[in-house]
């Protein structure tokens, strides 16, 4: 079958499919069917040599042959009139099973209902009476061939298009995603070094009240002054540490770890001590479960504090007087260390879940630059850990922190603090 008869000799058309490597979609293969041996030799010794020539003596023989996939198939030639299954029955079974080939109905009838069901049903390309004259034939198989050439150079260009369009998609994903990370680590960046110099200030400040409150020690002072002072000291300190991550952050893209072996019903009693500063802790009912056989986790005590300090603050700040707040550390049934802080406060706006942890994401308008719990995963993250935040029990608010024990043999105490806390009597209020 002579490829260029038909769409491929547009020049156009042709450079198209050159450019885009398309290849060849004409295979040559042509199945004659028909149930007289005689009118299949004289038509495969017309058509032989010009093209590759298959042959069956009726309509199943020939979809066997079609559908086998192994045979190269361009242009079905079948008889109408056949025992079993008629011709047109043959290309309308085709038209689901092979629809990249076209079909041409020889009938020596003029019968018009007959050419209506090849049009309609089986949808062949031509229809043909007998007695056939060879230039017809050549003719007729020239122009399937030209038609099924098109139909499979445009089905191969929607699916390089399509292709093509993927890659395309993908590449401004990827590109916007750069865009986005380099302006990220830009304001990043502006606030490593606002942070540095902030820094700078707060430790000359905290000298000073370091010093002020040396100095209350020795005099006869209220206690609440005592207490105030504490609370200003744990507040500048935990934003000293904050900011001494971002700085850290801001330069390398990366936290650096002070790993050592760290229990976790520890973790949870340093972030309370501090925590507990807060006149808001006081007002509030703060429910804490830490047990102590929980396995030990390989951590960086002083950031993964700081995280839980957060959470705290931030339920302190979204409950109340009088509200609850709930912090739990126990085992998830996949082995890790799971922390977690909830309240009973009006929970995540949903304006705000889709990006809670990016960063420049706050739900204190005006108040929060939007990086405590930013930083809060990527400190959680670099332990190989993970964190989210859910509706709680409470009501309102749950972050749970999933962190990965410190090694196999730690696991021994997998399941010991399962629940909220176990029977080990470790469940506290304050």
């Amino acid at each position: 079958m002579s490829p260029g008869n038909g769409i491929e000799q547009d020049p156009r058309i042709t450079a198209l499919v050159e450019r885009l490597g398309v290849g060849p979609t004409l295979t040559g293969g042509i199945l004659l069917v028909d149930d007289e041996p005689f009118n299949l030799r004289v038509l495969r010794d017309l058509l032989e040599g010009r093209w590759t020539v298959h042959q069956a003596s009726t309509g199943e023989e020939a979809l066997a042959v079609a559908v086998a996939g192994a045979v190269p198939l361009d242009v079905v030639v079948a008889d109408q009139r056949m025992p079993g299954m008629s011709g047109v029955d043959l290309l309308a079974e085709l038209r689901t099973r092979r629809p990249d080939v076209a079909g041409i109905v020889i009938t020596a009838f003029a019968d018009m209902q007959a050419l209506e069901s090849a049009i309609n049903r089986a949808q062949a390309f031509r229809f043909l009476r007998k007695p056939w004259e060879p230039p017809d034939v050549l003719q007729a198989i020239e122009q399937a061939g030209d038609f099924v050439a098109q139909r499979r150079t445009i089905g191969r260009l929607v699916e390089l298009l399509a292709r093509r369009e993927e890659e395309l998609r993908g590449s401004l994903d990827r590109l916007r995603s750069q865009q986005e990370t380099l302006l990220h680590l830009e304001r990043v960046s502006t606030l490593g070094r606002l942070a540095s110099g902030i820094a700078h200030d707060l430790r000359n400040v905290l000298i000073g009240l370091r010093a002020a409150e040396g100095e209350l020690q020795q005099l006869d002072v209220a206690r609440d002054l005592r207490e105030f002072l504490g609370l200003g000291l744990s507040q500048v300190d935990g934003l000293l540490h904050t900011l001494q991550t971002l700085r850290e952050y801001s330069r390398g893209g990366t936290l650096e770890l002070a790993l050592g072996t760290v229990e976790p019903g520890r973790l949870v009693d340093d972030a309370v001590a501090i925590s507990r500063m807060d006149l808001a802790f006081r007002r509030r009912r703060v429910d804490v479960v830490a047990p102590r056989d929980l396995p030990p986790l390989q951590a960086d005590r002083q950031k993964l504090t700081q995280v839980l300090v957060n959470l705290i603050r931030n339920a302190l700040q979204a409950t109340r007087d009088g509200g609850a707040v709930g912090v739990r550390a126990g085992i998830l049934p996949g082995g890790e260390v799971e922390l977690v802080v909830e309240d009973d406060g009006p929970g995540v706006p949903p304006s705000l879940r889709e990006r809670l942890f990016e960063p420049f994401a706050s739900g204190k308008g005006e108040l929060g630059l939007g990086m405590g719990l930013y930083m809060a995963r990527l400190v959680v993250e670099r332990h190989g850990g993970r964190i989210a935040a859910t509706r709680g029990a409470l009501g309102g608010a749950r972050f749970e922190v999933a962190l990965p024990v410190a090694g196999d043999g730690a696991r021994g105490a997998r399941g010991a603090g399962d629940g909220e806390g176990g029977d080990d009597g470790e469940g506290r209020s304050s």
